[in-house]
């Protein structure tokens, strides 16, 4: 298994930090707003709604998100040329494990799901990284034992908690790509 999330920003947009309510010092991924983003979209809106203090600033700041998650690409340009090389040497499963709100399944699948042999979103299954099940349902549905897994992750709390799922897991830093490269090499994963 194999997944990535795209890094997010450190701080929120401007038009969160406005309908948002808690501190923003980590950005969208903050605990308030994973909590928020893994409920289904009306719980998200009728959350923001009384923060905010009226449906139509809720739909608003929904919409932007919206807008500013599709903005983003679904995997970082160089983690999609590994995961194209590892899909083209066939020697392993790849599966996308990935945070996301509801309908993001088929954004994934229509912006790359091709490279991908499943595609797991958390708030379709009703658990999230870095909860232990969530890697485990992700490796059943792969029909890989978490044993055989390598997940890599660019979030450490994520690359824990597959490794308490009884999964290999990899913190994946831009700047050490070629360590990543050595390693899937080294288990014969790119031919």
């Amino acid at each position: 298994m194999f997944t990535t999330t795209t890094r997010r920003p450190r701080t929120c947009p401007p038009w969160w930090r406005r309908t948002s309510p808690g501190p923003c010092a980590t950005g969208p991924h903050a605990p308030h707003h994973r909590q928020l983003l893994r409920q289904s979209d009306p719980a998200v809106r009728r959350h923001l709604a009384a923060a905010a203090g009226d449906a139509a600033r809720a739909d608003a700041a929904l919409a932007a998100l919206d807008a500013y998650l599709t903005g983003l690409p679904p995997i970082d340009p160089a983690m999609r040329e590994l995961v194209a090389r590892l899909r083209g040497a066939g020697r392993v499963k790849i599966g996308l494990l990935s945070n996301a709100s509801r309908g993001w399944t088929e954004r994934h699948r229509a912006r790359g799901g091709t490279l991908f042999d499943d595609i797991v979103v958390s708030a379709d299954v009703g658990m999230a990284k870095p909860d232990p099940e969530v890697f485990r349902l992700a490796a059943r549905r792969l029909g890989v034992e978490p044993a055989a897994c390598l997940m890599v992750d660019d979030q450490p709390q994520h690359v824990d908690g597959a490794r308490g799922a009884g999964l290999r897991a990899h913190l994946y830093e831009r700047a050490r790509l070629g360590e990543l490269i050595a390693l899937l090499e080294a288990e014969g994963a790119l031919g």
